[in-house]
């Protein structure tokens, strides 16, 4: 099923003007920045190329996240409208296991392990 990327237009939290993904300080807490250069069509690629995770203690028709790679960066998608649509942005913190397996084999296939891994060093738990 293809996903529709919403890209929060009344929302600013996870935009902003540089070229590269990174983090903010907002109200005593770190928000994921998008690099500029993503346009909605190329979120909603990301979206529907990623991998989907869904809680096994939480059963859904839909996952609950969906990861992907860009530049070595991990982006997390949170669902907005249940079923239909997620709006993503630069992920730190925890990732599942097996959602980490699968990011490093696509970042392998977009030749970006390295920056992969430093990121996964720098953000990730």
């Amino acid at each position: 099923m293809p996903w529709k990327y919403d890209p929060g237009e009344r929302r600013r939290k996870h935009k902003w003007y540089n070229d590269i993904a990174g983090f903010e300080l907002e109200g005593g807490v770190e928000v994921g920045k998008c690099p500029a250069t993503i346009t909605e069509n190329f979120a909603e690629q990301l979206l529907n190329t990623g991998v989907a995770w869904q809680s096994p203690n939480v059963p859904s028709d839909w996952p609950r996240n969906i990861y992907n790679v860009y530049e070595g960066v991990v982006y997390k998608a949170t669902v907005t409208l249940p079923g239909v649509s997620y709006h993503g942005f630069p992920c730190k913190g925890q990732i599942p296991g097996e959602v980490i397996v699968k990011l490093r084999e696509l970042a392998d296939q977009k030749q970006c392990l390295k920056e992969f891994e430093l990121w996964l060093k720098r953000y990730i738990q």
